[in-house]
């Protein structure tokens, strides 16, 4: 296929470019920094700015769409929601009108509300799935699940193929040294906040990827995250200790499970993470 990437010369994009190469798509890379390096064509556009987009979708058969400011605080409020919401629909908006059916957009743990709350809440149970309700407060956290309305509501006008990819904390780490030193820090309000998950770079663009291929039709919103939590205490310990005592558990679920549920993603996808701390590090890491 002939794939649009916006974002594609961000952390993200980058390992998304090569896994869409290496499975034989053609790619063209979209965003507003030109890329470090140039492994696929690439244009510098304004999402905000749909007439690029436009310009860019023609002839293409599917986009994924990763630019956004990717958390709160990296700019005015006003701004980090304005122009992610701005530009998912225009992405949406464009894809459709030039009959592009297959979209993936990087949303994100974040539209729960949890991990970027001004006051700290309780989830009604863990793990979380696509089902639990979602109340963000914070600018990142709500232009998420906007852009999750404004997929549903494209998705309502013709038959297409839209993902919203929940992604959990991407971790860019591929060594995994950093992980001993989070360890240290299991009660950290982001670590809490996302309940320990995260995703691994390369097993976040094999979703996207995957989610590309896909052949489903309609809006799927879906969990994107690592088997097993960051850290190697039980998770049930450390739910007690740092998110409250009420919260409903799977009791099913042993050991250091991971705070979001990625079944979904692994029947509607075939997603099964291959990437985690436990593998590149092996058990030698608990006992230095």
């Amino acid at each position: 296929m002939k794939i649009v990437i916006t974002g594609g010369s961000g952390r993200l994009g980058s390992f998304v470019v090569q896994e869409l190469l290496q499975h034989g798509h053609s790619v063209l890379s979209l965003d507003r920094v030109a890329p470090s390096a140039t492994p696929c064509p690439s244009w510098t556009v304004d999402l905000t700015r749909i007439g690029d987009l436009y310009q860019a979708l023609v002839g293409a058969d599917a986009v994924v769409h990763l630019a956004a400011y990717m958390m709160p605080g990296l700019t005015s409020d006003s701004e980090t929601f304005t122009n992610n919401v701005a530009a998912t629909y225009n992405v949406l908006k464009s894809s459709f009108d030039l009959g592009v059916s297959r979209v993936v957009i990087a949303s994100s743990i974040a539209a729960y509300g949890f991990i970027y709350a001004p006051r700290p809440w309780e989830p009604q149970y863990l793990p979380l799935d696509e089902q639990h309700p979602c109340h963000p407060e914070d600018p990142y956290g709500l232009s998420k699940t906007v852009g999750e309305q404004i997929a549903d509501s494209f998705a309502a006008q013709r038959p297409a193929t839209i993902s919203s990819l929940r992604l959990a904390g991407v971790n860019f780490d591929l060594t995994y040294e950093s992980f001993p030193n989070r360890w240290r820090y299991p009660g950290a309000w982001r670590a809490v906040g996302g309940f320990w998950t995260y995703v691994d770079a390369r097993d976040a663009a094999i979703a996207c990827r995957l989610a590309v291929e896909a052949s489903f039709t309609g809006h799927q919103i879906l969990n994107i995250a690592a088997p097993t939590s960051s850290m190697p205490t039980p998770t049930n310990e450390l739910v007690r200790k740092y998110v409250g005592e009420s919260v409903s558990l799977d009791d099913s679920l042993k050991g250091n499970w991971a705070g979001m549920d990625s079944a979904k993603a692994q029947r509607v996808l075939g997603f099964r993470a291959a990437h985690t701390w436990e593998r590149t590090l092996g058990g030698d890491a608990l006992h230095p």
